[in-house]
């Protein structure tokens, strides 16, 4: 009878796991995100032209810059919006800015200027070059002027 007994216990335990294994619902998770355009000005350095001297025949040339990221493949446009004259003493000295170096290209005023699109979201710097020009007929005393550096997106 042991035998007979073990065997229907076999049955009943194989019939009995067959019936209790694992079962399994899925359904599909959906995640989304969106990433809009978006730039942010991280630093500009400012424009220090010195002494500069009215007498001098030689332009007073000084360097500033700003850095600024956006977001890959956000267009944008960088412009410096101000007039460009420093006032001090009650009179005014007149500058320039200019978008490089050999200072031929004046630096955009406003953001009628072509946009461009970022690359990447590394830091871009743009150069910003001042110059004062020569034989300005203006009294001793500092001098300043504050200008805004946009970047439009």
């Amino acid at each position: 009878m042991k035998p007979l007994c073990f065997a229907t216990m076999m049955v009943g335990f194989i019939a009995f796991s067959g019936w209790a294994s694992a079962q399994t619902a899925t359904s599909n998770l959906t995640v989304v995100a969106d990433v809009r355009p978006s730039c942010q000005i991280e630093n500009v350095s400012d424009i220090d032209f010195g002494t500069y001297d009215p007498l001098s025949a030689t332009p007073t040339d000084a360097d500033g810059s700003v850095t600024f990221r956006c977001v890959r493949g956000t267009g944008y446009r960088a412009y410096i919006v101000g007039l460009r004259e420093m006032t001090g003493g009650g009179d005014t000295i007149a500058f320039e800015l200019y978008s490089d170096p050999g200072r031929t290209t004046l630096y955009a005023a406003d953001n009628s200027g072509a946009s461009e699109i970022a690359a990447s979201i590394n830091p871009i710097v743009r150069g910003i070059y001042g110059r004062i020009t020569p034989g300005q007929d203006v009294s001793a005393a500092s001098y300043s002027a504050t200008l805004v550096v946009t970047v439009e997106y």
